[in-house]
């Protein structure tokens, strides 16, 4: 199984290294936007041997939450994929503070058998995780942050492109070749698409999710993104530490965020631990004849909620 792993770093540059080695595998390829701000993490990750010609880092996009930068940061990635001429069958978009909870044979048994589906949280708009329409409605300028963060919005409306329904749902997702395939020639076709998104609110929540929901390939998009987020705490993700070890153990996700640098505790207690039995790999899509529009359960931030 050949997976591409396109990952946006943000902090903790000596975490990122040790996620590339935990995915580390001979068919992995590592695409990695750094955050302009951790310059540091190059030095980081060319001090511990995990650079190589299977891993390219770039600092090109300004990935500010809530803009245009967390769409740009993962088109660029896919873009030195092909321009690489990579060879691979599923792309996965991760933060750089993500770490499997299986290991690396599973998951790329899990993807194996999926019979080329994609997995990514969707639902129709306006409705589930991503509510409003006034999110692609009106054109937007956003910087979420402390203490510095600001919103602009121009109140006057403008057509969705190209007709398209609106789809939208959690930013990060595991895509087939077909799927990647279908997301860069829509690009290459539509480039008023990606103008448009460069205004929308939070646009990583509904580019990907809208191309492959109104394109051939719908059926194949499974409404779950394999990845454990706990948001039923706080207003952000749960950091996963010591005492989450029985989640972690027991979840049939493949992945999961958030995490500090207390993770090489934490993965090391999953390996050694013979107390709680893993719970092995499970994915959800609907085996059932027919089904032509996969749903999610809503938005209620929960242990399987997808946004992060």
């Amino acid at each position: 199984m050949r997976i591409a792993y396109v990952i946006l770093a943000h902090q903790l540059p000596e975490q990122l290294v040790r996620l590339v080695c935990a995915l580390d595998a001979p068919g992995a390829r590592f695409l990695i936007h750094i955050n302009p701000s951790l310059g540091r993490c190059r030095a980081a990750g060319g001090a511990s041997g995990w650079r190589s010609a299977r891993t390219w880092c770039s600092c090109a996009a300004t990935s500010l939450l809530g803009g245009f930068g967390h769409v740009q940061a993962p088109l660029e990635g896919l873009d030195e994929l092909y321009r690489s001429e990579t060879d691979f069958d599923y792309v996965v978009l991760l933060t750089g503070q993500d770490y499997p909870i299986k290991p690396i044979a599973e998951i790329e048994t899990t993807l194996a058998r999926s019979d080329g589906r994609s997995f990514m949280a969707v639902d129709r708009l306006p409705g589930g995780w991503v509510d409003g329409m006034d999110r692609i409605r009106y054109r937007h300028w956003r910087r979420i942050g402390r203490p510095r963060g600001w919103h602009l919005r121009l109140p006057i409306a403008r057509r969705f492109p190209l007709g398209l329904e609106p789809w939208g749902g959690s930013s990060y997702w595991w895509l087939s070749r077909a799927a990647a395939d279908h997301v860069r020639a829509f690009r290459a076709e539509h480039p008023s698409y990606t103008r448009f998104f460069r205004h929308v609110d939070v646009p990583d929540e509904i580019f990907f999710h809208t191309i492959l929901m109104n394109s051939p390939l719908r059926d194949s998009v499974v409404s779950d993104e394999l990845r454990l987020v706990d948001w039923t705490r706080e207003a952000l993700p749960h950091v996963f530490g010591a005492a989450d070890l029985e989640v972690l153990r027991l979840s049939p996700k493949l992945v999961a965020r958030k995490f500090d640098v207390t993770v090489r505790e934490m993965q090391r207690s999953i390996r050694a631990s013979p107390q709680i039995p893993r719970s092995p790999a499970r994915t959800s899509w609907d085996p059932a004849p027919g089904t032509s529009t996969p749903t999610t359960s809503g938005k209620a931030r929960s242990v399987t909620s997808a946004r992060a």
